[in-house]
C-alpha cells in the first residue's frame, strides 16, 4: 500500500514540475497543499482485476468498435486514458509514449498493441486521427495493416469512457474551464483484458516498458532466449516502483547454466575416452594383422 501512495505522489509531483515549466494551467498543476482542481483525481491500483471489454467506442475511421477489438488473447495493450485536446500533459504523455516505443525491439501491431481513449465526449474521430496520424509517423516503424489495428485512438460517450476509467482506477474530472484534472499513468493490461502494471509519471524507460509487456503476456511475446531469461529473473518491486533482478531467479539460472556446463563437459570426456578406446582397438587389430600376416609369410619361406 505505502508502495502505491508512493507511486501516486511521484506522479502528480513529475506532472507538476513539467506542467509549472510550460503552462500556467491550473488543470495539471501541483501546488504544495492539493488545489481543488485535483481533489478526488488519483490512480488507484486494481490489479489482476478485467476490464470490460463490451466497452463501445468510435475509432479513427469514424467506426463503432468494441474494446475486445484490441484484446486477441496473443498482444499485451498500453492503454493510456486522457484527451486530445488537452493543453499539456496529454499531448506529452503520447509524445514520450512514443519515443519509447521507437527504442523497442517490439513492434506495435505485430508483437503489442497501444489504445488511446479520450475521457472527453465532446472530442470525435476527426480529434483521434489527427492525433493517430501524428504518433504513427514519430513511429515511423511497423506496416499500415499492423499500425491500422494495433495502434488504436478512441473516443467515445461519456459513460463509456467512465466505466473504462473507474475498471482501471483512473480518478479525473472536468473543471469549470472545460479542461479535465486527471493523473498521469499507463495502464498495461494482459492479451485478455486482465489489468498487469501501472507505469506513472512522464518518464518510460524502454527496458521497464519492455519487462512490463513480457510480464502482461506471462512471456508469449518473447522473441529470443534472452527475452525469456529477463522474464525469469526480474520482478516488479512495487515499492520501488520498478523492475529489478531477483537474486533466486538468478541463482537457479546459474545453477542450470553449471549442470548443463557440466553435462556438456562430462559428455565431452566421455566421448573423447570412447574414441581413443576405439582407436586403440583398431590399431590392436592392425598390429594383430601385420604380425599374424608376418608368420604366415615366415612360414612359407621355410617350407
Amino acid at each position: 500500500m505505502a508502495g502505491g501512495v508512493v507511486q501516486h505522489l511521484r506522479a502528480w509531483l513529475t506532472g507538476a514540475i513539467l506542467a509549472i515549466g510550460v503552462s500556467p494551467c491550473a488543470a495539471q498543476v501541483l501546488r504544495d497543499t492539493p488545489p481543488e482542481e485535483t481533489e478526488g483525481v488519483d490512480a488507484i491500483e486494481r490489479l489482476g482485476e478485467q476490464v470490460p471489454l463490451r466497452l463501445m467506442f468510435k475509432n479513427s475511421r469514424g467506426e463503432d468498435v468494441p474494446l475486445a477489438t484490441y484484446f486477441d488473447g496473443e498482444k499485451p495493450v498500453v492503454l493510456m486514458l486522457g484527451y486530445y485536446g488537452c493543453p499539456v500533459v496529454c499531448p506529452t504523455i503520447l509524445s514520450l509514449m512514443t519515443d519509447c516505443f521507437k527504442e523497442l525491439d517490439y513492434t506495435i501491431g505485430e508483437d503489442y498493441r497501444a489504445v488511446a481513449v479520450s475521457i472527453d465526449p465532446r472530442e470525435t474521430p476527426s480529434h483521434a486521427l489527427a492525433e493517430k496520424n501524428k504518433q504513427v509517423a514519430a513511429y515511423g516503424r511497423g506496416g499500415t495493416e499492423d499500425l491500422e489495428d494495433g495502434w488504436a485512438f478512441l473516443v467515445g460517450e461519456e459513460d463509456q469512457s467512465r466505466a473504462l476509467a473507474d475498471a482501471v482506477g483512473y480518478q479525473y474530472k472536468q473543471l469549470p474551464s472545460g479542461e479535465y484534472s486527471h493523473p498521469v499513468v499507463l495502464t498495461i493490461l494482459s492479451p485478455t483484458g486482465k489489468i498487469t502494471r501501472y507505469i506513472y509519471g512522464f518518464e518510460y524507460p524502454p527496458d521497464q516498458v519492455k519487462l512490463s509487456l513480457l510480464d502482461a503476456s506471462d512471456g508469449k511475446i518473447a522473441k529470443s532466449l534472452g527475452d525469456r531469461i529477463l522474464h525469469y529473473c526480474y520482478r516488479y518491486d512495487p515499492n520501488a516502483g520498478e523492475y529489478s533482478v531477483e537474486a533466486m531467479a538468478v541463482m537457479r539460472i546459474g545453477g542450470i547454466l553449471t549442470v548443463i556446463g557440466l553435462s556438456v563437459f562430462l559428455g565431452l570426456m566421455f566421448a573423447g575416452e570412447k574414441a581413443r578406446r576405439h582407436l586403440g582397438r583398431r590399431d590392436k587389430r592392425q598390429k594383430d594383422d601385420e604380425s599374424s600376416g608376418a608368420g604366415a609369410a615366415a612360414g612359407q619361406v621355410t617350407a
